[in-house]
């Protein structure tokens, strides 16, 4: 025997709900609203003013929903916010034409899941028809001459087509039905029906979505420890990585100290070990000199001994995410709504899903982000006529960063992670840097660091949407990822000119 959750309303129930719903005829239209249903379903919101002593004055919100075991039509006390409602043309159609519309009447055919409410608009007659049965149901929209205005889906079956622009026409009576009409089934609600039949579904839809927001936050969790847990174990295995710098030291000692032994052309070089115990072979590029093959593995050594100090950094925050997809996986091992909530806010923290977007209020006038000649930052002019901004302290590197910078600006900073000043180049949208404007800008990078003075230092760089600062990171520690390299050799007449278009490069 079939349970009441397992079906949707059948032709008697619907024929008792519409008997209710009458006494709602003469309503106005205050809203029509095309919904998201339950399970991916379309659904429609009706709000009535009842006129008259209806319903006193208190609004009356009409829920049609289709789907299978969840369709019916009744009035509810829930209350859907914004991003249940449908978008596009046909949502929107919907909505103005029913729209300050006046109910006139509902009609329902005996022995039938179908019935029409018919309304009085500014543009003429209009047939809002519901069709309960099948697995998805169907709304659609007419005019009093049956063309199909809008409507929640096409039909394409091999009984009938049904798209926008066509003559209504019901399919054709099923077995189904016409057993129903015979013996129809016993009706499950209680009067007043409108209420029992909410009582009923309702729960039922949010049990649903319930376990859908659960399964679709647990497969984010998940997938993200996952990364988080091969991102920590990447970084550790670079920091144990220790002894590979030493060694590729040792080994360009080895090739310098016997490089005079070395044939030209040789593809590989044998000689004794540090440890005095037997010999080493150091396999060697036939095309490149020797010497130069040394300092490669010198500058290799060195640049895993610089970037130690950004991986520890990194390693730290990324630790602190882990723990905290840790702790989020715990509560939804008790996933009440409460929890449920929480989940989501704490993955919008770490950036996980998006934040809602929130209005906000502008002063007349005012511009949300200060204009470039009002900020107080470092200001110089590229040799292209880019602006370039460079932070005076921690603070104002956050600042110009975080806030300041757009997503597509570039981003720099002297590279190994030395202590220095952010640097930003403030780009039109859809351009890029020339090779110039990156040489300028890493100029100032080296400038403005701990590195000025040097002959020679690489400086890293990245658009500013790929810089992230994790919570717990000091004023000025960033986390950049898809960075490149750019090496910078000392050059006192682009420094100069650089320097020229500032007035207050010098403080």
């Amino acid at each position: 025997m079939q349970t009441p959750a397992a079906r949707g309303l059948t032709a008697v129930e619907l024929g008792l709900a519409i008997e209710e719903l009458r006494v709602y005829c003469s309503a106005t239209v205050l809203d029509a609203v095309a919904l998201h249903g339950t399970g991916g379903h379309d659904d429609v919101m009706l709000v009535l003013q009842p006129s008259g002593d209806a319903a006193g004055s208190r609004k009356v919100f009409v829920h049609i929903a289709l789907g299978g075991p969840r369709a019916r039509i009744t009035t509810t006390a829930r209350r859907f916010g914004r991003d249940a409602r449908a978008r596009g043309p046909g949502a929107d159609l919907f909505q103005r034409e029913l729209q300050d519309a006046t109910l006139e009447a509902i009609e329902v055919i005996d022995g039938e899941r179908r019935c029409t409410f018919v309304f009085a608009t500014k543009n003429g007659p209009r047939r809002l028809i519901v069709e309960l049965f099948g697995a998805r149901g169907l709304w659609l929209l007419c005019s009093d001459s049956g063309e199909a205005l809008t409507m929640s889906r096409a039909v394409e079956t091999a009984v009938r087509t049904l798209r926008r622009g066509d003559t209504y026409t019901p399919p054709p009576p099923t077995p189904e039905v016409e057993q129903t009409a015979k013996a129809p089934a016993p009706n499950r609600f209680a009067k007043p029906v409108l209420d029992s039949i909410d009582a009923h579904f309702t729960p039922l839809d949010l049990d649903k979505e319930h376990a859908h927001i659960e399964g679709t936050l647990r497969l984010l969790v998940e997938r993200n420890r996952k990364k988080s847990e091969h991102k920590v174990q990447g970084m550790q295995r670079q920091l144990d990585n220790v002894d590979r710098v030493q060694q590729l030291r040792s080994t360009a000692d080895l090739i310098l100290a016997y490089a005079h032994s070395v044939p030209r052309g040789a593809k590989s070089m044998e000689v004794p070990s540090l440890d005095g115990e037997g010999t080493v072979t150091i396999p060697l590029d036939p095309s490149k000199p020797v010497a130069i093959q040394a300092n490669k593995l010198y500058d290799k050594a060195r640049k895993q001994e610089e970037g130690r100090e950004m991986t520890e950094k990194r390693l730290a925050v990324a630790r602190t995410e882990q723990a905290e997809l840790q702790s989020i996986a715990q509560l939804l091992e008790k996933p009440t709504d409460a929890n449920l909530e929480t989940v989501r806010t704490r993955l919008q923290a770490l950036g996980l899903i998006p934040k809602p977007k929130t209005a906000t209020k502008q002063k007349p006038g005012k511009s949300r982000k200060k204009t470039d000649e009002a900020v107080p930052f470092r200001r110089f002019a590229s040799a292209e006529g880019y602006p370039i901004f460079v932070g005076r302290n921690n603070n104002q590197n956050d600042e110009l960063t975080m806030r300041y910078a757009n997503g597509n600006d570039l981003w720099l900073h002297v590279g190994g992670g030395r202590p220095g000043s952010h640097v930003v180049v403030r780009l039109p949208k859809q351009k890029t840097a020339s090779l110039e404007t990156l040489l300028d800008a890493a100029t100032l990078a080296v400038y403005y660091s701990k590195s000025r003075g040097e002959p020679r230092i690489e400086v890293i760089y990245t658009f500013r949407k790929n810089i992230k600062k994790p919570k717990g990171l000091p004023a000025g520690a960033v986390v950049p990822v898809q960075t490149k390299t750019v090496t910078v050799l000392a050059d006192e007449r682009r420094l100069s000119r650089l320097l020229a278009t500032s007035a207050s490069s010098q403080d």
